[in-house]
């Protein structure tokens, strides 16, 4: 009868650990910049390289104004005051390029 136990026990605890494996996190990760020395950077000949093969997508972080007085080519307003409500819009597919 114990021996019955034991591996109905140790299936349940196999059970149990196997629904708590690999699970996809509920929250969108924290990106943390402690310096601009952790913020890579590419040339204009890279970015528009990128923009051109559709490989990347071109953020103008500057306020709502500036970008209306004029902003690049195909850039997509993204004020960085704003950034904390609207980082879930951010593709996750392509190089994202902000200026």
């Amino acid at each position: 009868m114990y021996k019955w136990f034991g591996i109905i026990v140790l299936a349940g605890l196999t059970l149990l650990l196997a629904a708590c494996g690999d699970s996809a996190p509920t929250t969108e990760p924290e990106v943390v910049v402690e310096s601009a020395n952790d913020v890579q950077r590419i040339t204009q000949v890279d970015t528009k390289a990128l923009l051109d093969s559709g490989e990347a997508v071109l953020y103008d972080t500057r306020s709502a104004a500036a970008y209306q007085a004029a902003h690049a080519a195909g850039a997509i307003s993204f004020p960085e005051t704003d950034a904390a409500t609207r980082v879930s819009e951010l593709p996750s597919d392509r190089s994202l390029i902000f200026y």
